[in-house]
């Protein structure tokens, strides 16, 4: 079997353009076109979550023949880009971003593939976005343990392998990326924190702590972001979850707040 190879993009965001630029990268018009990159998922940054904002993770498969197709997707932004394959596109989807970065990315055996996490029914409300730096030289052996080891702590938590990825363009960067909810990445926290003696509101897990021992002797450096994912790709839910703030008031609101703002306004 070819090695499955991905493009993951960090977008820079103009504004709050974040939720329009999805929609247009939902529909750009080479993943429709026969062996071409295919839109696994399209994600935006939750501040609130950790890290830069406003931006916007995309991941590109490049297809069932590995770097054959990543070959090909790279001739059609090379030269061709502009005349055969895009027309306007480029330019509308530049009055919502600024620029990016973009990882070229590797399996292992173990990550699932697109097929794998359709046919397997992964999906995710919230997405854990690990950008992580190894001992240089070590990213397939590390890669390796988390597939040994941390998968199956994870999964037993709620938390879903998409991706676990070497980062070609570098010899020190992996990247890890897992579906979720915003319930269990919460309570895997409290776990966590219970764990190491310094919560009592969760469950006591001694393989998460071990865990972090032995990923330590590798680690050197990364981020970890959240992310909530566009509807309708791959891996997320089918639409935006409904939300009515006057709803959530009469939840959540101290009473006098309630008392003041009877109908949730300011």
């Amino acid at each position: 079997m070819p090695r499955s190879i991905f493009v993951h993009e960090t977008i820079d965001i103009i504004g709050q353009g974040q939720y329009d630029y999805m929609e247009k990268v939902n529909r750009e018009p080479a993943q429709h076109m026969p062996d071409m990159t295919s839109l696994q998922g399209t994600f935006y940054i939750l501040g609130f979550g950790g890290g830069q904002w406003p931006q916007v993770i995309n991941i590109w498969d490049c297809g069932e023949d590995g770097w054959d197709g990543w070959g090909r997707n790279l001739d059609r932004l090379n030269l061709k880009r502009r005349k055969a394959f895009y027309g306007d596109w480029w330019d509308e989807a530049a009055q919502w971003r600024s620029g990016g970065f973009d990882r070229v990315c590797a399996g292992i055996p173990e990550s699932p593939t697109t097929q794998q996490i359709k046919d397997q029914g992964i999906k995710g409300t919230l997405f854990v976005n690990e950008v992580i730096s190894v001992r240089p030289g070590t990213q397939i052996e590390y890669l390796n343990l988390v597939s040994e080891k941390r998968v199956d702590i994870l999964g037993s938590h709620g938390i879903k392998a998409t991706g676990l990825w070497e980062v070609i363009n570098n010899n020190h960067e992996v990247v890890m990326v897992w579906a979720t909810s915003v319930e269990n990445w919460v309570q895997f926290q409290k776990n966590r924190d219970t764990t190491r003696g310094l919560d009592t509101t969760g469950t006591v897990d001694e393989r998460i702590t071990k865990w972090e021992s032995i990923s330590a002797t590798y680690i050197t450096g990364g981020d970890t972001h959240i992310m909530t994912p566009f509807p309708g790709t791959v891996y997320g839910p089918n639409d935006w979850e409904n939300a009515d703030l006057n709803d959530w008031l009469a939840t959540n609101a101290p009473e006098e707040y309630r008392e003041q703002n009877p109908t949730g306004s300011e």
